[in-house]
Parts: C-alpha cells; sequence; structure tokens
C-alpha cells in the first residue's frame, strides 16, 4: 500500500521536451514509482509542445511550480531540461530538492534550428545555478540522434553532476525503448528520503 502523502511530502515535477506530453516515454512509469514512495508529482502538459515559445513555457511553470524548494525535484527530458535550468536561473532557490536531467542541452542543436530561437531565449545563468544546494543527476545516451553527447557532458560538468551513460539509447524516448527509465528512479529513489529527512 502507497504511503500517504502529506503536507510536506516531497513534490515531484516531470517537465517533457519538443513535441511530446505527459502521457510520452517513461513520465507516466516514474511518477507511479514516485508517487508509491509518498511523493506528490506533477506532469504539466507544456502549451503548444510542437511550436514551443521559451516565455509561455516559463509562466507555465511558474503557474505550476511557484518558488521551488527543498522538497522540489525537478525532472526534464530534452527541452524540459533547458527549461527547467532557465527557471532555477530566474528563481535561484537556496536549496532543491534534487534535479533530474535526461538528454539536456544548453546550446543550439545542429539537426534542430526550429529550436534555435527557444533556446536563444532560454540560455541558463550557471554561475546562478552552483550557487544552489542541490544533487544533480544527468542521463546521457552514447549515440542521441539530436543532442551530442558533449551538450549534455557541458551541463553536468557545469553542475558537478552525476552522470550515468546509456550506452545507444538514441534519445532516450518510447521509440528508443524506453517507457522506463530506470537510472532516472534510482537517482529519485536517492533524493526521495533526504528531501523527507530535511522537512522532518
Amino acid at each position: 500500500m502507497a504511503p500517504t502523502p502529506t503536507a510536506s511530502a516531497p513534490q515531484v515535477f516531470i517537465v517533457h521536451g519538443f513535441q511530446s506530453s505527459p502521457d510520452d516515454n517513461w513520465f507516466e512509469w516514474l511518477a507511479r514509482q514516485a508517487r508509491s514512495a509518498g511523493a506528490v508529482v506533477t506532469i504539466p502538459a507544456m502549451p503548444a509542445p510542437d511550436y514551443p515559445q521559451a516565455a509561455v513555457w516559463q509562466q507555465t511553470l511558474d503557474q505550476i511550480i511557484g518558488q521551488p524548494e527543498a522538497q522540489t525535484i525537478l525532472v526534464g527530458h530534452s527541452l524540459g531540461v533547458i527549461t527547467l535550468l532557465r527557471f532555477l536561473s530566474r528563481h535561484q532557490p537556496a536549496k532543491l530538492g534534487g534535479l533530474i536531467l535526461a538528454a539536456g542541452f544548453a546550446s543550439r542543436l545542429p539537426t534542430l534550428h526550429i529550436l534555435d530561437e527557444y533556446i536563444d531565449a532560454s540560455q541558463p545563468d550557471f554561475n546562478a545555478l552552483q550557487h544552489i544546494s542541490m544533487p544533480v543527476h544527468s542521463i546521457i545516451s552514447t549515440n542521441d540522434p539530436y543532442v551530442p553527447e558533449a551538450a549534455s557532458q557541458f551541463i553536468a560538468t557545469s553542475l558537478h553532476s552525476y552522470i550515468d551513460y546509456v550506452p545507444n539509447g538514441g534519445h532516450l524516448m518510447a521509440e528508443d525503448g524506453f517507457s522506463e527509465l530506470t537510472p532516472a528512479w534510482q537517482s529519485l529513489k536517492q533524493m526521495l528520503p533526504q528531501v523527507v529527512t530535511t522537512n522532518q
């Protein structure tokens, strides 16, 4: 029987990417795992994911997440990563429960110039991010067709992130065989007890 969430329960937000939705890939699977551990999980449906607008996506996170805090854990995939990094750069919490970044990038992508404007408008402040007390976990595929491995590694290095490399994982999507993403749950599982302990 799953624990009953309380007012101080960890709050997990999973942010999808370009041309995606809350029902895609491994998002609901990860949400079920987290809920079974007592967390409150939200997977926002980001507006117009085929034609994302940076300002609109930031406003959406402002409305749904508000000011992130020590019991907040953020999970991003693909465009959701740079979106969360920009969000955290703006809000600059002193402490965050955790940050999980799958197939992340913060620079223009060679094969997706349609996202150039979004990426340019969403540049993170890595200096500000480095001052947030938070565990960071990056999940990087070794053959991502959209995101160069070096782009994900740049974020991980900048944020002193733990890295899980997924051999031949594509873009870590369902079509690549990932309706579950075990490294994300393993990392989230470690973050949840820390968040609970912090609140007690």
